[in-house]
């Protein structure tokens, strides 16, 4: 009997938790504030990943060391790129990239860069890691001796907790043509689901 009592107890309590509204207070990683989620949830739906912000900055530098295995095809290899920063629910973080390069030439004239970044993931301070596909972008040179231009990427899964991601997000990234071996991608923002 009191081993009914306590099945019952336990459905009543799944059955309760699974309303089509969820309030749940949460304590966000990055600023331990709680933060309340008013998420809206289909019916029955218990735990469904939902988009949240992807916001941040990061900075890049050419590391020979990679040897990611990545392939440019047709277009020229620049190298293997790692950075870190910081993003909205990573907190600190590591990335990397193998980057292909394409000379862009208007009227007889080298004005950028088109860019393909390959092999391209984001990597949490425990290790999980989350896979971006980024497809082809460019970058101008402008008058201040930089290139810039805008990226566009999508989550593409991941191991750990990030082995469903999904989301994408756009950015600025930005290469001093001094020091090609060096980039910044700022103004991410995008959304991620995991």
């Amino acid at each position: 009997m009191k081993n009914k009592l306590l099945t019952i107890a336990l459905i009543a309590s799944v059955v309760a938790g699974c309303t089509k509204s969820a309030n749940n207070n949460i304590v966000s990683p990055d600023t331990n504030k709680t933060v309340s989620d008013n998420t809206e949830l289909p019916d029955g739906a218990a735990s469904k990943s939902t988009a949240r912000p992807f916001k941040g900055s990061l900075s890049y530098q050419i590391n020979t060391s990679l040897n990611l295995p990545c392939n440019c095809g047709p277009m020229g290899t620049i190298g293997d790129f790692e950075g870190q920063g910081t993003v909205t629910h990573m907190g600190l973080l590591r990335a990397k990239n193998k980057t292909c390069v394409a000379p862009i030439i208007v009227n007889g004239n080298y004005v950028g860069n088109r860019i393909v970044a390959q092999c391209a993931s984001f990597i949490a301070a425990n290790g999980d890691e989350i896979y971006c596909n980024i497809p082809a972008y460019d970058l101008y040179f402008t008058a201040n001796g930089l290139a810039t231009g805008t990226l566009e990427a999508e989550f593409t899964g991941g191991t750990g907790r990030f082995v469903n991601a999904t989301g994408n997000f756009s950015g600025t990234m930005t290469v001093p043509l001094s020091n090609p071996g060096v980039a910044t991608l700022s103004n991410i923002n995008g959304t991620i689901g995991y």
